[in-house]
């Protein structure tokens, strides 16, 4: 049985922005984050979206505030 997975094309597409503005690659990115560069790529097209904690991880990564986001 397939588990149903909510897609969010909006968060990912910030995902993937504000790691293409930082300048890190995906692989240190999800270095960074403790999960797989497929991970991250299923991030970035919003396939996926990453937990709470991830997600805050990210933006201390990226240097990016909370109130950035768009949604």
């Amino acid at each position: 049985m397939e588990a149903k997975r909510s897609l969010d094309p909006d968060l990912g597409l910030f995902i993937h922005t504000i790691i293409c503005n930082s300048g890190l690659t995906h692989e240190a990115i999800a270095e960074s984050l403790n999960v797989s560069p497929r991970a991250v790529d299923y991030y970035c097209s919003g396939q996926r979206k990453p937990k709470q904690t991830t997600l805050l991880k990210l933006l201390r990564i990226t240097g990016v505030n909370a109130e950035d986001i768009p949604f």
